[in-house]
């Protein structure tokens, strides 16, 4: 069993269901939850709007801003290069491989791309391939091809996971700009039609065990905020997002962490939360440190990002090597820094890729990767359902969406369980489809939007 904590964020209210549009990682608010109601059954002849190829390889989850579906992209060149000398990163003490359901052998960060240098890849030392950043634009009602973008071509400086890619931070838009990162590769905003606005360098992440980079850009007011953890010089930066001037930036400790930052409202304002190693809020206007908790310089960060339910912030995470889920009482901390304790706490194998849901009061969780699910009552800290195993999905890297009172649980062999929610759990529907999906689902209006390996499918009511 894992350690997992749950924090508390006091103040902090239930996400709002969003909108028709799914404007970046998560949804509105980063949230998962979607106000429209996709279909319940789906295969490659039933319910399939549209399937369009995608190019290259990505775990970026789609968005969707009225009539279009922004996805980034990384496509091998065909160029490769042997890994430099010292490549690799430092090792950390990350769990070890192992073994995943059914026997698959699996890593234990998160999904990246091909076999990368040293560790990345699992220590193979692949040759790593140069790549051309792009992102690319559909018709949301057909799948049409509006553009697509070369923003970059480059030779990574360090590989990646076996599972994914070099585009793994999902877009954000606030439907007049569109935001990419692509880490190292660059920082760019665009015009919806694909012109580039401008672009920012902020240097090569050096993560640990050359597993690939991970954290998605959010934004808040005028500003879009990336976290920047890895092996070097680590920070939280807030650019203009009219000009991409830097507005403020604040240094963090050293130590990956993929996790994406939310905003959490506690005590009559609004904090940044960002977790990993080191959790702590931040002051949206200054950067500055309003909190912190756990232990600065930790060598292994989580992956799973951190949700917010009534007046809770829930940090879970597990793995083979241990685990933490972690939340603080924000109100209480907001005008001092130091280590407040956690509210409660409670040990079980938490999730290790997808992040949980925050859900009609009730906190969704798989255990690690797996389709084995759990439901946490937040205002205990107890387990209010299983550990149960999901009927079709066995192995997950996606998050978990929700919409109209139904849970969505993507797996990597193409297969989605569609569940009611807590008290009575049920297998509504498991769909399958010809691809398998990594990255996370999107839910705007009616329509399910999957990005497979290969494809990217919009799932609406025939």
């Amino acid at each position: 069993m894992l350690l997992a904590t749950l924090l508390c964020a006091l103040h902090a209210s239930d996400p709002i269901a969003g909108s028709d549009s799914w404007p970046g990682w998560r949804g509105t608010n980063g949230s998962g939850v979607a106000g429209g109601s996709p279909p319940i059954e789906w295969s490659e002849e039933k319910n399939v709007r549209w399937k369009v190829a995608l190019p290259g390889k990505g775990l970026s989850s789609p968005i969707v801003w009225e009539n279009r579906v922004f996805v980034s992209a990384a496509i091998g060149t065909g160029k490769k290069a042997e890994p430099a000398p010292g490549a690799e990163g430092e090792r950390g003490d990350g769990p070890p491989r192992g073994e995943g359901e059914g026997g698959r052998p699996r890593g234990d960060g998160p999904p990246g791309g091909e076999g990368g240098p040293g560790r990345g890849g699992f220590g193979r030392g692949a040759p790593i391939e140069e790549q051309d950043f792009v992102v690319l634009a559909f018709e949301r009602a057909s799948g049409k091809e509006l553009w697509q973008k070369k923003l970059a071509t480059a030779m990574p400086h360090q590989g990646t996971h076996s599972d994914g890619s070099y585009a793994s931070p999902t877009p954000v838009t606030d439907g007049k700009t569109l935001f990419i990162s692509f880490g190292s590769y660059g920082i760019y905003a665009l015009s919806l039609a694909g012109e580039v606005l401008w672009q920012v360098d902020l240097g090569d992440l050096e993560i640990q065990n050359g597993f690939g980079e991970g954290s998605s850009p959010i934004l808040y007011g005028d500003m879009l905020v990336l976290s920047w953890d890895h092996e070097g010089d680590s920070f939280l930066i807030a650019l203009d997002k009219a000009s991409g001037k830097e507005r403020w930036r604040t240094p963090r400790p050293r130590g990956t962490n993929w996790t994406t930052p939310i905003v959490v409202h506690a005590g009559g304002h609004e904090e940044i939360v960002v977790g990993g190693a080191l959790t702590a809020a931040y002051d949206p206007s200054s950067g500055k440190e309003l909190w912190r908790q756990g232990e600065a310089g930790g060598r292994s960060g989580p992956i799973a990002s951190p949700v917010a339910i009534d007046e809770l912030v829930v940090f879970a995470s597990g793995g083979r090597g241990g685990g933490e889920a972690r939340g603080l009482a924000a109100e209480a901390s907001a005008t001092k820094t130091e280590s407040p304790q956690p509210l409660w706490s409670l040990r079980l194998d938490g999730p290790h890729v997808p992040s949980p849901l925050a859900y009609e009061g009730k906190v969704y969780m798989l255990k690690q990767d797996s389709g084995m699910l759990s439901v946490l009552d937040p205002a205990g800290g107890t387990i209010a359902y299983g550990p149960e195993r999901l009927k079709g999905v066995a192995d997950v890297y996606a998050s978990l969406v929700a919409a109209k009172g139904r849970i969505y649980v993507a797996g990597r062999d193409g297969t989605v369980d569609v569940l009611s929610p807590f008290p009575k759990i049920e297998t509504l529907a498991t769909n399958k489809l010809e691809d398998g999906f990594d990255a996370s689902p999107a839910i705007a209006g009616d329509e399910l939007f999957l990005r497979g390996r290969a494809n990217l499918y919009c799932i609406a009511q025939e």
